[in-house]
């Protein structure tokens, strides 16, 4: 199973989602877009703004179910049932800067307001945190992103990319960072994650970064994209 996500710095969803298929992604959350003419069994979207929003696609085997939203939820941490051969619940993120829980304040919040989601079934939280342990003074020290990935860790999941390569939040290397500022090469941070169970680390084939200047023109963020094995 391969895993994607990317912000497209806005665009139609036909033209933005197109650079998806070329990555193969089996399950790719894909923020800032535009919403779809249509919605099926693979392709839904979610936001206030139908230039500017989220979208969950799948392919083959793997198809998708909108699960019920909490109200008061911060934007955007959305759950999605995807079901095929390996069936979870997916949550899809998009965090914001203009609300009253800021970036990784809603994710923080989010995984406390869905718990018992976390309980009932695996699940993968991926997208745009727009948070890293860097900022970490920033924020409540309850709520900034140490804490996120501490919560994290105690439902059993863990940052795909951080647990493969073996690297702590916060540190990761500037040729591996996730979005370049203005689009910027030398402006960069780590900000998209991929969270999985734990149990599926041993499982992890591979977790790559699209290449700077190939996805330069196309984003000022690079797709992270994570290879599961799939279970005999």
């Amino acid at each position: 199973m391969r895993l994607v996500t990317w912000n497209a710095r806005r665009g139609s969803f036909a033209r933005k989602s197109v650079l998806i298929d070329h990555l193969e992604a089996d399950v790719a959350v894909i923020q800032e877009i535009a919403a779809p003419e249509t919605e099926s069994a693979q392709t839904i979207w979610f936001g206030n703004n139908p230039k500017q929003g989220v979208a969950v696609i799948t392919k083959g085997q793997y198809t998708l179910q909108r699960l019920r939203e909490l109200p008061g939820v911060p934007n955007f941490v959305v759950p999605v049932a995807v079901k095929g051969p390996r069936s979870f619940v997916l949550f899809a993120v998009w965090t914001m800067g203009k609300q009253a829980m800021r970036y990784v304040e809603a994710a923080a919040t989010a995984i406390d307001m869905y718990a018992d989601v976390f309980t009932a079934s695996p699940v993968v939280m991926m997208g745009d945190f727009n948070s890293n342990a860097i900022w970490d003074k920033t924020h409540p020290a309850d709520l900034n992103h140490t804490a996120m990935v501490a919560r994290l860790e105690r439902h059993g999941l863990v940052s795909a990319y951080h647990h493969s390569r073996g690297i702590a939040h916060g540190l990761e290397p500037k040729p591996e960072h996730t979005f370049h500022l203005y689009g910027h090469e030398d402006k960069s941070y780590h900000i998209d994650y991929c969270f999985l169970p734990k149990c599926w680390g041993a499982n992890i084939e591979q977790v790559v970064i699209g290449n700077y200047v190939d996805w330069r023109e196309k984003s000022d963020h690079r797709p992270l994209i994570v290879t599961v094995r799939d279970e005999a």
